[in-house]
């Protein structure tokens, strides 16, 4: 017999706060900190981000979406801890599930930015190596998404089985 272990409701709000902190530490080191570094033979080394010289522009702004996606969701946790927004269930439920789908957009947007650093940079480069932006945006959204996985599940718990 598989038995589910119920999640306790008084844990909701605590996921909410994980979820803003992870967030918010998302969207500060994706901001402030390097995506992505290399060194070619004879260089110094360039930086791969925001504020890089050497980033392409698309790239950037890829860069600059990914930290927004992590303010959306800073966004959607603090709508669900702290209603600001008086809005129906339903749709306040929509907003949550976004949130949860924006983290693992984080996450994909994440992939798809380091595929694009590495086919910048070729195969010629001397060392290479992944940022803090890197792991911010796969270490929170990756558990963003978990925390809003586990706080719709509290949701599904708490309604009655027809």
């Amino acid at each position: 017999m598989s038995e589910q272990r119920e999640i306790p409701e008084s844990t909701k709000p605590a996921m909410y706060v994980g979820i803003m902190i992870l967030s918010l530490v998302g969207a500060i080191l994706n901001f402030a900190f390097e995506f992505a570094w290399w060194y070619e033979s004879s260089s110094d080394g360039y930086n791969f981000g925001i504020g890089a010289e050497y980033t392409p522009g698309f790239d950037k702004f890829l860069i600059v979406l990914l930290g927004l996606m992590f303010v959306y969701i800073l966004l959607v946790a603090l709508q669900q801890l702290y209603p600001i927004l008086k809005l129906p269930k339903e749709v306040d439920k929509r907003i949550e599930q976004s949130g949860m789908f924006v983290s693992l957009g984080a996450v994909i947007l994440t992939i798809i930015i380091t595929i694009l650093f590495y086919v910048y940079i070729g195969t010629e480069m001397w060392d290479d190596g992944l940022g803090t932006g890197f792991y911010a945006g796969i270490i929170a959204g990756l558990l963003c998404t978990l925390l809003f996985f586990l706080a719709g599940r509290i949701d599904k718990q708490a309604k009655p089985a027809k």
